[in-house]
């Protein structure tokens, strides 16, 4: 007869669910099983280490058949103190029961409980409250991108925004420019209109008179 440990040995590979004990729900691939935890790469490519001890079952997602490919660069050990020493002066996230979550700096691992800073806090959490531990440096270089990108896109809307602002004006610019140019072309035909008109009669009243002349010299 197996033991717990060995029959999850035999899904290594595997995508699994697992259920622990504060009835939270929780899924992913299995890497490993040691002595008191088991390895698993969750969904959002983070590697998670579960104390056996807050397991309270785990099923095999019969969806996949075969076994799927380990990376192996997860921490190694028997023990989930191996790993919290492993982890020492690293920023980690823990999840405990009831919810909780905490994140912080693993500054020390003592016999039943380990201690994490927070600024100038100093959290101490017991062993039996730890349900998984994981590497936070990835999620904040990851969060940190993700706000970097939208700085950027935001930078990029603000400035398309602004070459539009300007265009528009540019073109409000250029089409008052055109409708005075016309109305300035308007009123120097009209202008130019009254300049020769006075000349048009001026010319005739000449030749009226001329004509008179002619008329009165040759009586």
């Amino acid at each position: 007869m197996s033991n717990f440990n060995d029959s999850l040995k035999g899904l290594t590979g595997h995508l699994i669910n697992i259920t622990l004990n504060d009835g939270t729900k929780l899924s992913g691939q299995l890497a490993e099983v040691s002595t008191d935890f088991l390895t698993v790469y969750s969904n959002e490519n983070e590697t998670l280490y579960y104390p056996i001890s807050q397991i309270q079952s785990v099923t095999k997602n019969s969806k996949y058949a075969e076994a799927l490919p380990i990376t192996d660069d997860h921490l190694k050990g028997e023990k989930m103190s191996d790993v919290l020493s492993q982890s020492l002066l690293s920023w980690v996230i823990i999840n405990g029961s009831g919810k909780a979550s905490y994140s912080g700096v693993l500054s020390a691992v003592e016999e039943d409980h380990i201690v994490l800073t927070q600024g100038k806090d100093r959290i101490y959490l017991k062993h039996s409250s730890v349900l998984n531990i994981y590497d936070g440096t990835n999620k904040t270089t990851s969060d940190d991108t993700n706000n970097s990108s939208n700085k950027d896109n935001s930078s990029q809307k603000q400035d398309s925004s602004q070459k539009q602002d300007s265009s528009d004006t540019s073109k409000d610019s250029t089409t008052q420019q055109s409708s005075k140019n016309q109305s300035s072309n308007k009123s120097s035909k009209k202008n130019t209109y009254k300049k020769q008109k006075p000349a048009f009669y001026f010319d005739e009243l000449e030749g009226v008179k001329s004509n008179s002349s002619k008329k009165t010299s040759s009586k």
